[in-house]
């Protein structure tokens, strides 16, 4: 029997899709059927509301999703309202604190400023990828230009090696603001420092509870530990195949299918569609 829902969310990277691939065709369909049997569906990303925007342009979808999660939970675009939402940005003198530690260490540093994000050095692999994912990239030395405009996040993007390092360097500052923020662990090569009630269950269940759907009634998809909360306030949390193994803890299920081969669409055909 299939299970009753009401919306589903996923997650973008190496859960729709591996990294800058092309979208599945399966998954591509099951988003499309979806909409036409009337059930909401959500992206919810590290990336801003306006990459999600030109993501959905991207992949040429027929309808708008009717929510919008941004910035890891930092952010929303409510589809129903046409309403954007700014909800946990970053303070200026958690930035400053930050980049104390990384300037004295030499490490590179990398903020996400309102539209766009901001590098100290063109020599990362990461500005590469950025630029390529369509995302204004600026880069600046001078302190005062990390504090300007809105930011919800402070990117790193280190060298496998050196994580370990940079990670014991900014631990008694997580620590002494523990309650002010938090680090994250997107990908295998990259973390993220974020406001301490950053999660994409935060605005998943303002959407919900604004128009009146039971989280029992939600599925949520993710591969990654920014996507447990999401998972677990679900009625049903899938972890890709290719997921973590925090997160295939913290699901329901498990895709027969990685995310290039459409464990996405599978799975929805298989259990909900």
């Amino acid at each position: 029997m299939k299970k009753k829902i009401r919306l589903v969310c996923a997650d973008i990277d190496m859960t729709l899709t591996h990294r800058l691939d092309p979208l599945p065709e399966i998954n591509k369909r099951a988003m499309e059927e979806l909409h036409r049997q009337g059930i909401y569906f959500a992206l919810a990303s590290g990336r801003s509301v306006a990459q999600l925007k030109d993501k959905v342009r991207e992949w040429d979808l027929s309808f708008e999703p009717e929510l919008l999660i941004g910035v890891n939970g930092s952010a929303m675009y409510d589809g129903i309202l046409g309403k954007e939402e700014k909800l946990l940005l970053f303070e200026k003198d958690w930035i400053n604190e930050i980049m104390d530690v990384m300037d004295e260490n030499h490490y590179e540093c990398h903020v996400y400023i309102d539209d766009y994000t901001l590098f100290n050095s063109p020599s990362s692999h990461f500005y590469e990828l950025v630029k390529k994912v369509s995302r204004d990239v600026r880069l600046s030395d001078k302190r005062e230009d990390y504090l300007k405009g809105d930011f919800y996040k402070f990117l790193l993007i280190q060298p496998k090696e050196q994580m370990t390092e940079v990670l014991e360097k900014l631990q008694p500052l997580l620590d002494r603001h523990k309650d002010d923020f938090k680090i994250l662990k997107t990908t295998a090569e990259s973390y993220e420092i974020v406001h301490a009630k950053t999660d994409k269950s935060y605005p998943l269940k303002k959407f919900c509870e604004r128009h009146g759907i039971d989280l029992s009634e939600v599925m949520s998809f993710g591969d990654a530990d920014n996507d447990n909360g999401m998972l677990e306030s679900s009625g049903v949390g899938v972890c890709l195949k290719n997921g973590e193994e925090c997160t295939k803890k913290a699901a329901d299920a498990i895709t027969e299918l990685d995310c290039g081969q459409g464990g996405f669409g599978d799975y929805l055909y298989k259990h909900v569609l």
